[in-house]
């Protein structure tokens, strides 16, 4: 088998999303599929690449519906001016695996490079969670259905299992995590990334892109760095009468787009390239959809033992924060050290646009690990319904 590379990866700024309220979303005008094509131009540009030279594209959306629906991907090569007419022989595809989107467009990707299949690839992922509401508002629309033999499955609360939220609450009276150290988690996530922002630590991901409007959008909207414990502590339960979880302790509804750029050995030197990380292993896994929180850990057992490495090799932990309960499942299950996971914050604080989240996570993985001379890496996600997905990368 051979090595697959994350050689590039980039990102647009993420910006909080309202349905309701759609001034304060930066992207509120601007389609998902359009967004992703403006990060793999430049993208593309900035490895000065030829679009001609990408085989394959994968898309990840954890909601492809209404105009989040991308004829399998088609729309945003079409859409790339540096892969349009250029790209007619890329093949594309969309996936959807929920917020696990992201990282399962990147191991397609990977896997066709290790397979022998090509030799370069892009990943990428969008959401656009003003322009396309959460689950509720689509189930009502008739957008979204559930079957009727499932409604009424013994083995299966679906109620729960459609309502994150609930599913993290689940997770937290499972684990006998409270509510301060949600609380607590959620301030460091937030304090982490404002930190990184001011370092610049995002600067070589997070591209300065124009929106509808032709206004830069060039910053996250959502780390709030002068958020204290006692206002996180001071909101209400959103999900439960007197429950763990809030909107301090959750991610907030964001908009969104990333891409990686992967390549073989020999595109690699062909072009010219020096790589960010080796793609190690991938590994996802299904998990109780009542407490879909526990796939992340899972996962990362899974592909840990698939690489015959340790919790104790990895240098940083990139653990998807889609609720604070997900991460501290994940520490405590696997003894992790605290310092080596999230240290640039997390989507507690830069948001989760569910289907570029995975890109974000392994990217930004591979950043950090140069950025502290780590060598091996692992970012994972949860799943709805009930899943988890690893990465494992390894510093070049």
């Amino acid at each position: 088998m051979r090595d697959a590379y994350l050689a590039d990866y980039a990102r647009s700024g993420f910006s909080r999303a309202h349905p309701r309220k759609p001034e304060v979303d930066a992207w509120a005008d601007t389609r998902g599929d359009a967004l992703l094509a403006g990060v793999i131009d430049a993208l593309l540009e900035r490895q000065d690449l030829d679009g001609a030279a990408v085989e394959d594209l994968s898309v990840g959306c954890a909601l492809p519906v209404k105009e989040q629906w991308s004829f399998g991907g088609r729309y945003p090569l079409w859409l790339a001016e540096r892969l349009g007419a250029r790209g007619r022989g890329c093949a594309t595809r969309q996936i959807d695996q929920q917020c696990g989107s992201g990282l399962a467009a990147l191991r397609g990707t990977a896997r066709e490079i290790q397979a022998g299949a090509i030799e370069v690839g892009l990943a990428g992922g969008f959401e656009n969670m003003t322009r396309v509401p959460m689950g509720p508002a689509l189930f009502q629309a008739g957008v979204l259905t559930s079957p009727a033999a499932l409604q009424q499955a013994p083995w299966l609360e679906l109620d729960v299992a459609l309502n994150m939220g609930i599913t993290a609450e689940r997770l937290a009276d499972a684990a006998g995590i409270e509510r301060p150290a949600m609380d607590a988690f959620a301030l460091a996530s937030h304090q982490r990334a404002a930190a990184a922002n001011a370092a610049g630590h995002f600067d070589g991901e997070r591209l300065a892109l124009a929106n509808a409007g032709g206004e830069p959008v060039a910053r996250d909207a959502t780390i709030r760095g002068d958020t204290s414990a006692e206002r996180l502590a001071g909101l209400d339960p959103v999900f439960k009468a007197g429950g763990r979880v809030t909107a301090g302790n959750s991610s907030p509804l964001t908009s969104g787009a990333a891409a990686a750029l992967l390549m073989s050995e020999r595109a690699l030197a062909r072009h010219g390239v020096t790589p960010l990380a080796r793609v190690v292993d991938v590994a996802d896994i299904g998990v109780a959809p009542e407490r879909m929180g526990e796939g992340a850990a899972a996962a990362i057992r899974r592909v840990l033992k698939q690489a015959g490495l340790t919790a104790e090799a990895i240098d940083a932990w990139e653990i998807n924060e889609a609720f604070a309960a997900v991460p501290l499942h994940a520490m405590e299950e696997l003894g992790l050290d605290p310092e080596r996971v999230n240290v640039w914050g997390g989507a507690l604080a830069l948001g989760h646009p569910l289907g570029a989240t995975g890109i974000r996570l392994a990217g930004t993985l591979a950043r950090i690990l140069h950025a502290r001379g780590g060598r091996y890496g692992c970012a994972a996600a949860c799943i709805g319904g009930g899943q988890g997905i690893a990465v494992l990368l390894e510093r070049v």
